[in-house]
């Protein structure tokens, strides 16, 4: 097992993984975020694609951050166990914040308008 896989089992004993790699879930569809405390349960319908890990649409159930709520349509950025796809972490600390997004929308719907190709 390699760095990555030691620091992702000591960190999160219950979900212990034999193979992990970096790898993408696309958001298909979302929980809502009911607008009570920091962090919510949020149900998550999820491509998961990795090398080695073929793409499977699974439900997720995670703690997510009212500033990093997913949206269907993102692309997460996730662990994921070769040996078991179900298990896998999403990497939050590299999903953007509400408003970077927001921003991020906005300068590409005026790029748009201005007849400007997007980036």
């Amino acid at each position: 097992m390699g760095l990555l896989g030691k620091m992702l089992n000591k960190a999160l004993p219950g979900v212990r993984m034999k193979d992990p790699v970096r790898g993408a879930a696309e958001v298909v569809a979302c929980s809502d975020y009911h607008g009570r405390g920091i962090k919510q349960l949020c149900t998550m319908q999820l491509v998961v694609h990795a090398e080695g890990v073929a793409p499977a649409s699974q439900e997720h159930h995670l703690l997510a951050h009212r500033d990093k709520w997913p949206a269907p349509g993102m692309t997460l950025p996730v662990t994921v166990d070769r040996a078991d796809p179900t298990k896998l972490y999403v990497m939050w600390d590299e999903v953007q914040g509400s408003r970077e997004r927001d921003v991020q929308a906005a300068e590409a719907l005026a790029a748009k308008m201005r007849g400007e190709r997007p980036a």
